[in-house]
């Protein structure tokens, strides 16, 4: 699963973005059409080529800035279907591109099976989206977008929609999964990602970050409203500072290298094996303070799959 970055330049300015703040907008020399083609036959031989997941060889994430505005997107992604026809592609993109119908249309069409396109909602409302994004017009043209996907999307390709958790975020979380679920009910999937304060974000950390735990009492405030969704997920968030009844929407997805385990989490948490653990930026910036090992069991039943562990749980109010 290795993230292939295509393109360093992206058409939205969102306060959150990880990506790292010196130089890198400017290194579009490094993504030429031929550069990432030998990066493609270097990673087809063997070699080590992506610096994120490089180990992982089962599907591609295909990140920025945008993807989508590489002047040869299409023929990247075409490469890329060609040579490995089986793989799944991840396509992660903010969807402003696919509100022109043809290149949505094309980029469907040049996919093929298996492909998932991963797009972010900010707001309800062109007010609160762009609020986020900091770029008039983005809450349109990703709407428009999403439609257009939902038009031309193949049997099998499947569209989630990513909310990205910050203090700002949250402003707007409730009347956002109300506008979701009105608008967009066909989406496959929704994903909730704690934030990751890393590279551009670190200078807007004192407006987004807030603990776990409050993020987590947003989401359960909304219980009722995830159900709803076909598949709502939980990114980047240690099981001890969410509700029980959200464990079973908790995925694990973190790379080894991004985390660590507080003291007393390896020897006493009884669900150390089934947690994500804790990020360290969670722990440079905010300071972890809502991370404890859980020591009693709790109402739950375990899946044994690493990467989504919790199968059920009683859906009672529990508190973290």
């Amino acid at each position: 699963m290795p993230d292939f970055p295509i393109w360093p330049q992206c058409n939205i300015a969102c306060v959150f973005c990880s990506n790292p703040v010196e130089g890198f907008r400017h290194t579009t020399d490094k993504y030429t059409l031929d550069e990432l083609k030998k990066k493609v036959s270097d990673y087809k031989s063997g070699l080590r080529t992506f610096v994120k997941f490089d180990e992982e060889r089962d599907y591609f994430n295909l990140t920025g800035g945008e993807p989508t505005n590489h002047p040869d997107f299409l023929k990247i992604l075409a490469h890329i279907r060609t040579e490995f026809p089986r793989n799944l592609i991840r396509l992660l993109s903010n969807g402003r591109m696919f509100a022109y119908e043809d290149f949505a249309r094309r980029t469907c069409g040049i996919a093929q099976l298996p492909f998932e396109i991963a797009v972010p909602m900010f707001g309800p409302t062109a007010a609160t989206h762009e609020s986020i994004s900091r770029t008039p017009g983005s809450f349109e043209q990703t709407t428009a977008g999403l439609r257009h996907l939902a038009e031309h999307r193949r049997p099998g390709q499947l569209v989630e929609i990513r909310i990205i958790m910050t203090k700002v975020q949250a402003r707007w979380l409730d009347g956002l999964l109300d506008f979701l679920l009105a608008e967009f009910p066909w989406v496959d999937r929704v994903v909730f990602l704690f934030e990751e304060i890393e590279g551009f974000a670190e200078q807007y950390k004192s407006q987004l970050k807030f603990t776990q735990s409050e993020c987590a009492a947003h989401l359960d405030r909304n219980y009722e409203k995830l159900k709803r969704f076909k598949d709502a997920r939980l990114y980047h968030f240690s099981l001890c500072t969410v509700p029980t009844r959200l464990w079973p929407f908790v995925w694990n997805t973190l790379a080894g290298f991004k985390v660590t385990y507080q003291e007393g989490c390896r020897t006493k948490c009884a669900y150390k094996d089934q947690c994500v653990g804790v990020h360290r930026s969670y722990i440079k910036h905010m300071g972890a303070p809502d991370i404890a090992p859980i020591l009693a069991e709790r109402p739950v039943t375990l899946s044994g799959d690493p990467y989504h562990p919790v199968a059920t749980a009683e859906e009672r109010v529990f508190q973290p």
